[in-house]
């Protein structure tokens, strides 16, 4: 069938379709251009061409354009962000091994083809020229020819020149490549490069110690020589020393090898007049490259040249002229001059050279073609490249090095960024081309888009694009509708989105407004009408680009559009400014403040104008510089001059820069703000050459005097030359002298003392030009036509201030004179942005200097204090701050009152000046001077005095004050930036001055929130007044933040994007800027309703009120937070506030959530699981303490008890609680926890006494505990360690487990509940709980197996009788509790069910009363008879617990009357009632059998209805059922029911109505069987084992004595419980006590070892023996269990074999040692015979195996009794047959002829038959008889049913006498004929006839062979699967035996030594003389 593929779905064999390979591509296409470049280059002249086209088409190749393969110098000029965000990682940008498949040898990676292009390029050229050079000497026109193409071939040289220099680039290591560039150099006249080459050569400055103490190569030899006769023509004395010394090997070697010193020997060298410094004609042109279109650049050029000649670099000749060389612009000279070549001595490489010529020089726009051209053009080819980018980047590349060269020694001066961004944009590639080329080079990475590689199509070059992208381009665009309907479902999203966040903001400032106005707060302000006009400013810069986005009419307004401007248009800048200051210096948090900031600060400020700040204009970076190089060019000037002409231009308004926007009269220093560089390149000239500028001026305004004279020149005062410059030379002087005086400085007293002078000089020169004007007042008007003069005044007055000589008063006087001067001319303002001194000119600023000068000495005191006295400080700073404060909105100044009286004329008399001193130093008061001075003074002066204060508040640590302080500090900012002052700065000004200011708040609130969060007492000092104004000015910094919360909001729904970073380190500046406000704006809240909080405090009386109002004020600001993630801000400080306020504001429903969501966000845990108000803030977890833990835990612990512990396990609330566990830890150990300790453990370890129950149900019963205080008893008070303790026991109850696991839950909840109980034991629930954990205990150790009832039963009966005493103690505390609940009445009725199941439980088996007995419990008595022992207390008897038990059962009925579990129980303790024995009723009257039988009937009942379908797979509920069943039939079968009475019984249960009814008993058993037949098959997964059983029994008792009855009770049997294999299969029902099923298996064992012992199944019991043995934690009473089978298995053994006991006693006592083994290795060779097949040997063989499976569990004497036996018996029965045998066989040989002849020389050795006959009788006389012993016949016996070894083998063929045919074959044919198949009698007296009873003849040997392979071909062992491995298990047995029983060895040597007495007490073990009896 056909199938599709998803477009988002590839397979992976197209992966690699995928992977955009463009670069490898590129690299490998331009490795192939290099090898067809480089192969036509070598092929020789003829193929110049065609490689020339190679080459040129390899330049043009995409590798030259990447942003790697520009030079390092080019790369960080052109693009320095790319080189900033690569720093340090430049190797492994380029050396990134993109591989492109070559041979070897060949480049591989880009460095190397970059390296190896550029370079056989160059040498290309080089041999193309050599090629030209041979065929004009050829032609014998060398010189010719070289003349006619002296231009060309220069060309040529300076074209390889910029390839080899651009190889050189890339590696600098190739020397021979250094040695042709000095070569090249040479060529071109330029000594320099030459030189500079040859060195490279030699350096060795990286060698440590000496240099020159390695051998030179010969490379560097001959550099070296070559060097030296360099230096020999330059004349350099003084380098040619230092260069390494030739040996005399060295000089031969040089001389020897001298051909190959020059290493282009074709190319032609200069004449020395061209080269050397010998020329006669010297050059009267020196040029000045200017590297950046600057004033700066120019400036610093200048001033370059000018060191350089001052310092000896440069040794211009006489009348030379210079000429300034801008980067694009051609120089026009003088005509009249001729410009020839002079190389000064040690010429630099700015000089005019071959080299400037062809890579140096930038011509105009219509010169460029003929910048770069060859011969054939194939450089024009190179340099203007197809692709756009490339030609870019190879204009880049193409730079003059000339150039760059002086830019870079000018850079060492103090060349700026601004200049490198002049070089830039004045490069070839246009501003715009190379932006765009900036934003769309990135890194280069593995893969790239097309689109960022800036590759062509896939249709131009033929490479196919990626299916995923033609699966992407291939998809149709949706229709109109479909955009439509998306653009306004998104357009509803974020209208939802922005009402939804509207909504939350109006929430919360009504909220907050609600409370400000009960304390007489009024905000007027919507936040609604707020929020709408952001957002539509908002849409506005999206739409328009900010081109169109409104005019704000007020401040506040202007600030809120200023704010969302900047976070719409953020950038680095602006992150700088706001995260660092932008280099403010914050006077509160002191981030860059010196030390003695706060004088300066007051220095500066109040040099600082206070009046409106005009306009000021940029001055630009090339603005009229065309014109000044113009003018200097043309001029023929010296270099002075050319200073003073900068100076000049920059300084007058004589200048000849014709600024078109500067007023007449004016200069570019009065109306432009100057760039820092130029001011300070302006300041090195005048302060380098102020001795030739001011001899120039002063020479030109002396002759302006002299020649027209004093009343003339005052008349012409306007028209003196270089008024305005002296003016403005003088005011920048001063402004030097200025800053090098101030308190930070620290320049050296004698520059100090130099500026001075010539500050005065300059000083004194202004005042001549203006002399005039001092002797005739007349001309005043005249004089003040202009502002110089009131410049030259204001100069004067700063210049007196500056000097420490002249008397404070004088200089006030002075100041208001001005005053007086500038209100007669109209009040002008001049400024001066470029004079840091003196910027503004004013009447406010002479008011701001007198105020100044006044309040100096209050400053200094204030600002040069020490620390030891803060209290005088604060008595005088604090109340001038305060009614600074007050008095700051009103404008009252008295000094300004003053100002406006002053007399209007200058020329007042002494009597008035002396009146206005005398009124400024007594009717004004020094306060009010200065609250006048502040009223002024600009914001950072009145932030530092504050800190002054703040500072001396922290000495006395009084922190209410420092609050107060800091809350002042914001009213300030705030109202700074909400004056009209502000709003009228220039844009850009006020957007910085917003974004410092904004960093200054910040750092106000976090000092006052951690102030009023930390320290309770910080708002005592806080009245009305202070508290209306600090939430005032909150509310208003609220809203000033507003544009923050906003935008963020539009940009989160989608409305606005976040602007656009220029690279990763601006965006994480604008991530750390935006989060920074967002603090803000927390903390702002925070603050806010600590204020208020406060606030209503003193408003408000009624508590109850004020914590509701409080509450939904805590509410709406979280709510506000929350859902923009802003909670986490701020150090989580908000959330900090809302957890401590929401545990005092009281508990209602609404606090529940709001602390659940506090908890959530803080911790990141979730106790409202169920609550859809609870919503994750985004805040990451933190890390909670102890402290934290205990003050949430009651909100915790409330939804905890509305969970039931089932819910709250699998619910997220657990893992709260966990958590906050963690952080609580165990409690700590006091002495009265230990006290407790100790008496609970006791308590819990002491024996049960009956009376303790009895009381416990009348509610008594007590433990001697101390109390306990504390915190730990408040948690447990709580509840807080009884909710751990279940949580891990319901943990541990629900996993669901198929083998024994660890209990570490168990442990856990054990821990908790005594921590519990140890802090008080009046909890029931606890008691109950912990009884329940021992109860969980008890399961988990029997349960799984049975080998802690058989091993551990103590530690088992211990965890019984600590249950029992929990279950007593929760029934005592329960009984008593005064305020029981319906949960309670439920619980309890468990409790009592629990309490009686496990009373019954420790009753029967396998517990059996042990628990509740008093063993090991007895106590001492003493009395007069003496001392005794004997128990404490009369135990519980049997009958008593089923009693007690049945009485619990009761009284959970009482609750719980539907629980059938209960119902069941309590019949099974009426039926034990009834059922048990006289002994245990003791006298008592039995409980009647009908009780039980209606409690089994009402369990029936109560038992769920059928499972629905989820739950299909569960088993019914059969005990009830079957215990009915059980009973009924017991009753019948005893007669005490009839079976018509059992039937109508069994009808209760559903199974028996399937069973038609009987009325006789006889049909009893068909019935009950039947009804059991029905209960087996509703049990599907067989997990209930007594119906088969009683099943089996019912079958058994009914024909105990019947065969058949006894094979259909195992048939029965094998059916469920036992396999074929014996395995037992016996699992604790899901409702079965624990440890019941190990007993009940252990009675089926039982049972089934009479079946097969009345079966005779030996198989069945050896194979059941095993699992027996193999699994011991299968049955209880193992040892007892295995005892009991063995001896089973013994019983049927000896009935099988009919062996009596104590055989072995009667056959061997009289049997002598030697006679016995020589019987038994006749017998041992008889039984190893291959056809030997005997049932007694088998059943030897059996019991052997039945020892080795034994292994010593059982005392193996019984088993090696009937071992003995039953060697005996096999003895006694062919022993005297083989003897027989061997005797009629000797007899025959004796026949023989040879031995007749023989009889009278018998043998040596060989004894007479009488002989032998007399020593045999006298043998008993002579020695005694060595008997045999007990080891002997087990060793023997093992022996026979064992395989011997091979040797073994053949040393018993030797022992074996040959038949009488001679052969030596053992006597197979006894075995043969020995019957088989028939069992021995009873007597064993007969014995199995021999060879010659029978009629069959012994020579044929036939029928014996083919017995003998019968016989092998049958297993030795016929009830195991192969014989070999149960030969090779009894040997490895055997061994382990034997090494068990070595300590026996000496028993074992007496026995041997023994004669003739055989005893069963061997082994020194127990012999069992009857083991068949049972």
């Amino acid at each position: 069938m056909s199938t599709f593929t998803a477009l988002n779905i590839e397979p992976e064999s197209d992966n690699e379709d995928e992977i955009d390979n463009s670069k490898e591509i590129q690299i490998e296409e331009a490795l192939k251009l290099y090898q067809n470049a480089l192969k036509l280059h070598s092929q020789g002249p003829r193929f110049y061409a065609e490689a020339e086209e190679a080459y040129s088409a390899l330049f043009q190749s995409e590798v030259f354009t990447y942003l790697e393969s520009l030079p390092e110098s080019q790369r960080i000029e052109y693009y320095p962000e790319v080189a900033d965000d690569a720093s340090g990682n430049y190797e492994q940008l380029v050396e990134d091994p993109v591989t492109a498949a070559s041979a070897d040898g060949v480049p591989s990676t880009l460095p190397q083809i970059l390296y190896l292009s550029y370079k056989n390029h160059g040498h290309f050229l080089l041999d193309r020229l050599k090629w030209r050079l041979q065929v004009a000497s050829k032609q014998g026109h060398d010189q010719i020819l070289l003349e006619k193409e002296a231009k060309e071939t220069s060309e040529q040289i300076a074209s390889s020149l910029k390839f080899l220099v651009e190889a050189l680039d890339r590696d600098d290591t190739d020397v021979e490549l250094w040695r042709q560039l000095s070569k090249i150099g040479e060529s071109l006249g330029s000594k320099k490069i030459a030189r500079f080459c040859l060195e490279a050569v030699l350096d060795r400055e990286k060698v440590a110690g000496d240099p020159w103490s390695e051998p030179l190569g010969l490379q560097e030899l001959f550099a070296a020589e070559r060097l030296r006769s360099l230096l020999q023509g330059l004349g350099d004395d003084i380098s040619e020393p230092g260069l390494p010394r030739l040996t005399r090997k060295q000089q031969n070697n040089v001389r020897s090898f001298r051909t190959h010193l020059d290493p282009l020997p074709y190319l032609p060298t200069p004449p020395p007049e061209a080269i050397g410094e010998t020329s006669e004609e010297p050059s009267a042109i020196q040029n000045i490259a200017v590297p950046l279109l600057s004033w700066a650049s120019c400036g610093k050029a200048i001033l370059l040249q000018l060191q350089q000649e001052a310092q000896g670099l440069i040794d211009p000749s006489p009348g030379t002229c210079y000429v300034l060389t801008l980067p694009n612009f051609q120089p026009t000279i003088n005509s009249n001059l001729s410009r020839t070549e002079n190389p000064p001595r040690n010429d630099s490489i700015s000089q005019t050279s071959t080299v400037l010529d062809f890579n140096g020089s930038r011509s105009r726009a219509g010169d460029k073609k003929d910048s770069v051209k060859q011969t054939d053009g194939s450089l024009e080819q190179i340099g203007n490249p197809k692709s756009e980018p490339r030609a870019q980047l190879s204009s880049a590349r193409g730079a003059a090095t000339s150039n760059t060269d002086i830019s870079k020694q000018i850079a060492v001066s103090g060349q700026g960024d601004a200049e490198r961004a002049d070089l830039r944009q004045n490069s070839v590639t246009s501003v715009d081309a190379q932006a765009e080329l900036t934003r769309t080079m990135t890194l280069p990475t593995r893969k790239r888009s097309n689109e960022a590689t800036e590759l062509e199509d896939a249709e131009d070059t033929g490479r196919s694009k990626s299916k995923r992208i033609k699966a992407r381009t291939s998809i149709d665009e949706p229709a109109s509708g479909r955009e439509a309907r998306a653009k306004q479902q998104l357009e509803l999203y974020q209208q939802g989105e922005l009402e939804y966040f509207n909504l939350l903001d109006g929430r919360a400032f009504e909220q907050s407004a609600s409370l400000l106005s009960t304390m007489g707060i009024d905000t007027t302000l919507s936040v609604r009408e707020q929020r709408g006009t952001i957002v539509s400013l908002v849409k506005a810069l999206k739409n328009s680009n900010g081109d169109d986005i409104g005019i704000a009419t007020t401040s506040d307004e202007t600030l809120m559009k200023d704010l969302t401007v900047a976070l719409c248009k953020w950038n680095g800048d602006m992150s700088n400014m706001f995260l660092q200051g932008g280099g403010f210096e914050d006077p509160i948090s002191g981030a860059g403040v010196a030390q003695n900031s706060g004088l300066l600060t007051f220095l500066e400020q109040s040099g600082t104008a206070a009046g409106e700040a005009r306009s000021i204009r940029q001055l630009a970076d090339d603005k009229g510089l065309d014109a000044f190089v113009e003018h200097v060019n043309t001029g023929s000037m010296q270099l002075e001059q050319i200073a003073l002409a900068w100076v000049i231009a920059l300084l007058s308004h004589e200048s000849v820069l014709q600024f078109e926007d500067v007023a007449s009269r004016t200069t570019a220093y009065e109306d432009y703000l100057w760039p820092d560089n130029l001011k300070e390149t302006l300041v090195q000239v005048l302060v380098r050459h102020d001795d030739f500028i001011f001899r120039s001026l002063s020479d030109d305004v002396s002759s302006f005097f002299e020649t027209h004279g004093k009343v003339e020149a005052a008349a012409s005062l306007c028209s003196c030359p270089h008024t305005d410059l002296v003016q403005n030379i003088f005011e920048l002087h001063l402004d030097v002298y200025g800053r090098i005086t101030n308190p930070s400085s620290e320049v050296d007293p004698p520059i100090r003392t130099t500026q001075l002078d010539r500050l005065q000089r300059w000083a004194s020169l202004a005042y001549q030009i203006r002399k005039s004007w001092n002797d005739d007042a007349c001309d005043l008007d005249v004089a003040l036509d202009g502002s110089t003069s009131i410049r030259f005044l204001w100069a004067c007055a700063v210049l007196a201030n500056l000097c420490s000589a002249c008397p404070q008063d004088l200089i006030i006087l002075y100041f208001r004179d001005l005053q007086s001067i500038l209100r007669r001319v109209g009040s002008p303002v001049i400024q001066l942005r470029n004079n840091a001194v003196m910027p503004e000119i004013s009447i406010e600023a002479a008011e701001k200097q007198i105020s100044r000068l006044t309040t100096m000495d209050f400053f200094t005191n204030v600002f040069s204090s020490s620390d030891d006295d803060p209290a005088a400080l604060i008595e005088t700073l604090e109340p001038l701050l305060e009614r600074s404060m007050q008095q700051r909105d009103q404008r009252v100044s008295i000094v300004g009152e003053e100002m406006n009286n002053t007399t209007d004329h200058l020329c007042e008399t002494d009597n008035s000046r002396q009146e206005g001193i005398e009124s400024h130093n007594g009717n004004q008061m020094p306060t009010e001077q200065m609250l006048h001075f502040l009223d002024k003074a600009s914001l950072p002066m009145q932030l530092m005095l504050w800190r002054k204060l703040i500072d001396a508040y922290s000495i006395i640590d009084y922190s209410p004050r420092i609050l107060w302080c800091y809350l002042r500090c914001i009213t300030l900012t705030v109202n700074h930036l909400q004056a009209s002052r502000h709003s009228a700065k220039d844009e850009e000004e006020r957007r910085n001055s917003l974004l410092r200011w904004l960093k200054s708040l910040d750092d106000l609130l976090t000092r006052a929130l951690a102030l009023a969060w930390s320290d309770g007492q910080s708002l005592d000092c806080m009245d009305e007044v202070n508290l209306q104004d600090a939430l005032s000015i909150l509310t208003r910094l609220q809203y000033m933040l507003l544009p923050v919360v906003v935008v963020d909001d539009c940009v989160k729904i989608g409305l606005s994007s976040p602007p656009s970073q220029s690279n990763n380190s601006t965006s994480i500046a604008y991530s750390n800027s935006l989060t920074k406000l967002c603090d803000m704006i927390v903390r702002t809240w925070t603050l806010r309703y600590i204020l208020i909080r406060d606030g209503l405090s003193q408003f408000t009386s009624t508590s109850s009120v004020l914590h509701q109002d409080l509450f939904e004020c805590l509410t709406s600001i979280h709510r506000c937070l929350g859902p923009r993630n802003y909670c986490r801000l701020a150090d989580r400080v908000f959330l900090k506030l809302a957890r401590r306020e929401l545990s005092k504001l009281g508990t209602s429903v609404d606090s529940e959530i709001e602390g659940a969501q506090i908890i959530l966000d803080m911790y990141g845990l979730k106790i409202c699981p169920g609550s859809k108000d609870v919503e994750d803030h985004g805040c990451p977890a933190e890390t909670m303490y102890r402290s934290d833990a205990v003050e949430m835990m009651d909100r915790v612990l409330v939804q905890a008890n509305k969970l039931s512990i089932k819910d709250l396990i699998k619910s997220d609330m657990r893992v709260a609680v966990e958590r906050m566990q963690q952080a609580i830890r165990i409690p700590k150990n006091t002495s009265s926890v230990l006290h407790n300790r100790r008496i609970l453990s006791d308590f819990l370890k002491r024996p049960i006494n009956p009376r303790d129950l009895s009381w416990a149900l009348r509610g008594l019963g007590e433990l001697h505990f101390q109390q306990t205080h504390g915190e730990s008893f408040r948690i447990a008070e709580k509840g807080w360690y009884f909710l751990q303790g279940q949580l891990a026991l319901v943990k541990f109850r629900s996993q669901k487990r198929s083998s024994t696991a660890g209990s570490d839950e168990l442990d856990v909840a054990l821990k908790f509940f005594e921590y519990d109980l140890e802090q008080g034991y009046e909890k029931w629930e606890t008691w109950y709980r912990l009884a329940q954990v021992y109860d969980a205990k008890i399961e988990e150790e029997t349960t799984w197996t049975a080998d802690n009832l058989n091993t551990r039963m103590d530690e088992v009966i211990k965890l019984q009788r600590s249950a029992i005493h929990c279950y007593t103690m929760a029934v005592a505390t329960a009984e008593r509790c005064p305020e029981p609940t319906l949960d309670m009445f439920q619980k309890v009725a468990d409790l009592y069910s629990d309490f009686g199941i496990r009373i019954y439980g420790s009753s029967r088996e396998p517990f059996a009363m042990k628990a509740l007995s008093l063993e090991n419990f007895t106590k001492h008595y003493n009395s007069r008879a003496g001392t005794w022992q004997d128990e404490p207390f009369r135990a519980l008897s049997l009958y008593g617990a089923w009693r007690f038990a049945g009485g619990l059962l009761r009284r959970a009925l009482v609750h719980k009357p539907d629980n059938w579990v209960t119902w069941y129980m309590l019949g099974k303790c009426l039926w034990k009632m009834h059922k048990c024995s006289n002994n245990v009723l003791s006298g008592r009257e039995r409980m009647p059998f009908q009780p039980a039988i209606d409690a089994f009937k009402t369990a029936i009942e109560a038992l769920p209805g059928r499972r629905d379908s989820k739950h299909a797979d569960k088993d019914p509920t059969l005990e009830p059922h079957y215990k009915l069943a059980s009973v009924v039939h017991k009753l019948v079968s005893s007669r005490r029911l009839t079976a018509e009475e059992g039937c109508e019984t069994l009808n209760a249960t559903s199974y028996a109505r399937k069973v038609p009814p009987v009325q006789d008993v006889d049909d009893w058993e068909g019935y009950i069987l039947s009804v059991l037949k029905v209960l087996r098959g509703a049990d599907k997964a067989n997990w209930h084992h007594r119906m088969a059983l009683r099943s089996a029994r019912t079958i058994y008792e009914e024909s105990p004595n019947d065969h058949m009855a006894t094979l259909a009770t195992k048939l029965e049997l094998t059916q469920q419980i036992f396999t074929k294999t014996m395995t037992v299969q016996v699992w604790k029902p899901e409702n079965e006590r624990t440890g019941r099923h190990f007993v009940y298996t252990t009675r089926y064992v039982e049972f089934f070892l009479r079946l097969l012992y009345e079966l005779n199944d030996r198989a069945g019991l050896e194979a059941l023996g095993k699992q027996i043995r193999k699994k011991p934690g299968k049955f209880f009473g193992h040892t007892r269990l295995w005892h009991e089978t063995c001896m089973t298995h013994l019983k049927l053994l000896r009935s099988h074999s009919s062996v009596p006991d104590d055989m072995s006693d009667s056959v061997f006592k009289n049997i002598s040692h030697d006679l016995f083994v020589q019987n038994a290795d006749r017998l041992e060779a008889w039984a190893h015979l291959p056809s030997t097949d005997f049932l007694a040997i088998d059943i030897l063989r059996e019991a052997i195996e039945l020892k080795k499976t034994n292994s010593n569990l059982m005392k193996p004497a019984a088993i090696e009794d009937f071992i003995a036996d039953a060697y005996a018996a096999l003895h006694l029965s062919i022993v005297p047959e083989l003897i027989a045998r061997s005797n009629e066989e000797e007899s025959r040989g004796r026949m023989r002829v040879d031995n007749l002849m023989n009889l009278e020389n018998p043998p040596v050795g060989t004894p007479s038959p009488g002989a032998g006959a007399d020593a045999e009788d006298a043998a008993p006389t002579r020695q005694r008889i060595r008997g045999v012993g007990r080891r002997e016949l087990q060793k023997r016996a093992e022996a026979l049913v064992n395989k011997p070894a091979a040797l073994h083998a053949a040393a018993k063929a030797q022992r074996t006498p040959p038949l009488a045919n001679g052969s030596t074959t053992p006597r197979s044919t006894i075995q043969v004929l020995i019957p088989q198949a028939t069992p021995m009698k009873e007597n064993n007296s007969s014995v199995p006839g021999s060879v010659h009873d029978s009629a069959d003849d012994e020579s044929e040997l036939s029928e014996v062979e083919d017995a003998a392979e019968t016989a092998r071909s049958r297993p030795m062992f016929p009830n195991l699967e192969d014989s070999k491995d149960g030969a090779d298990e009894a040997e490895e047995e055997e061994k382990e035996r034997s090494e068990e029983g070595s300590e026996r060895a000496d028993d074992e040597q007496l026995e041997e030594e023994d004669q003739g007495e055989v005893e069963g007490e061997g082994d020194g073990e127990e012999t069992y003389h009857t083991p068949m009896e049972m």
